[in-house]
């Protein structure tokens, strides 16, 4: 079969084929009748609100020109300064914005983007623990933000703090509630826990460490059929990173993951990322799931490009034949490859981490990465070879 058909049909186990896999025995449901992926639907596609209304019409722009994915909801939350009166409780610092001032200056996006037919999701996604003389100095402010939040339609928000959801739940039980990816949960039995508590929750955003291990969606989406289950598909933070708890709380004593990117290599670290490839796609949709989010460059405090959405999206589109290893690595993902040779993408697609692998391995990731499995980063060297 050659590379175009393999490309187009978007099976790629014969370069599975030519890379080799772990060697493990096929001992999940998933592997004794393996995928083969196939759209049948558009992609449902979850994405940061710009605070600037030429973007947003950008992206209805952009809507219009796709037909294999439709961006459906919005996420975002009032940036600092104007949310420092909290002091970095109950959502996550992501950058500053001086041209909102106040609430309305937020809202007026908000009601924007519902008469352009998106959905709004409130995001209060920082993990932070509280303690309860916090939240009573705060309650109130906490509470007025949340019933002027449903005065302009917004009736779900994001949460990674139990303690929070706990709060809402029965203080405003009519709102709808999302468990954020900073919950960072990795098994079924949280969700099942957690849900089985709070029924408001609609629908899960899963951590990142997670996004290849299709026998734990396939699992989380038989137990849940009715929640909706949401994958961030380009974030391109190393697989274990230690700051997944503190960097969504706080921008105080981060973890230097640049400074590891240095030391492993830029490549490398891509390489051990969880991001999500275009053309994974269909193997998330022939298990039931369907809504893929989005993080935005630059921060989503002050977006003012949405090429991070549109490149990737029109990769879907156009499909990537086309594309170079420029465009992957550093237009998609912002991975700040080093690139000398700028050759097409489908060079090295063969020695890139194939689906199939992990169909077979990956719920064994969190046990023998690094240890007893080089898979990810074996094929460093040709793909070097051929961008330098």
């Amino acid at each position: 079969m050659k590379r175009r058909t393999l490309i187009k049909s978007g099976i790629f186990a014969a370069c599975a084929a030519m890379i080799g896999t772990s060697g493990c025995k096929k001992e999940n449901e998933l592997s004794n009748n393996l995928l083969i992926p196939k759209q049948t639907k558009p992609y449902e596609i979850y994405a940061p609100m710009p605070f600037r209304y030429d973007l947003i019409d950008e992206i209805s722009k952009l809507n219009s020109q796709l037909k294999k994915s439709q961006i459906k909801t919005f996420y975002n939350n009032i940036p600092r300064p104007l949310f420092s009166e909290f002091e970095e409780n109950f959502q996550g610092p992501k950058g500053e914005n001086n041209n909102i001032k106040t609430f309305e200056d937020f809202a007026q996006y908000v009601k924007y983007a519902k008469q352009q037919g998106y959905k709004f999701v409130y995001v209060l996604n920082s993990p932070k623990p509280f303690s309860m003389d916090v939240f009573f100095k705060y309650s109130d402010r906490l509470f007025r933000l949340i019933d002027k939040l449903e005065e302009i339609g917004c009736d779900e928000l994001k949460i990674a703090n139990q303690q929070l959801i706990n709060l809402i739940s029965e203080q405003r039980p009519q709102i709808a509630l999302s468990a954020s990816t900073s919950f960072e949960f990795h098994n079924v039995s949280q969700y099942i826990n957690l849900i089985n508590t709070y029924p408001q929750i609609k629908s899960i955003n899963t951590a990142i460490d997670d996004n290849r291990n299709l026998v734990f969606f396939k699992n989380l989406k038989k137990k849940f059929p009715k929640v909706n289950i949401e994958i961030m598909v380009n974030e391109p933070c190393i697989h274990g990173c230690p700051a997944r708890i503190c960097h969504p709380s706080s921008f105080f004593a981060v973890w230097d993951c640049i400074g590891l990117k240095e030391k492993i290599g830029h490549l490398t670290y891509f390489l051990k990322s969880n991001v999500v490839y275009p053309w994974w796609l269909p193997y998330y949709q022939s298990i039931g799931i369907n809504t893929f989010k989005f993080f935005s460059v630059p921060m989503r405090a002050n977006i003012d490009t949405i090429d991070f959405l549109r490149n990737y999206l029109m990769a879907i589109e156009n499909g990537y034949e086309n594309l170079t290893v420029q465009d992957f690595f550093n237009d998609i993902f912002y991975a700040a490859v080093p690139i000398k040779n700028n050759v097409k993408l489908t060079e090295i697609m063969p020695y890139l981490p194939q689906m199939e692998h992990f169909i077979e391995n990956a719920h064994k990731c969190s046990t023998i990465c690094d240890i007893e499995c080089q898979y990810c980063v074996k094929n460093v060297k040709e793909i070097e070879k051929i961008i330098s």
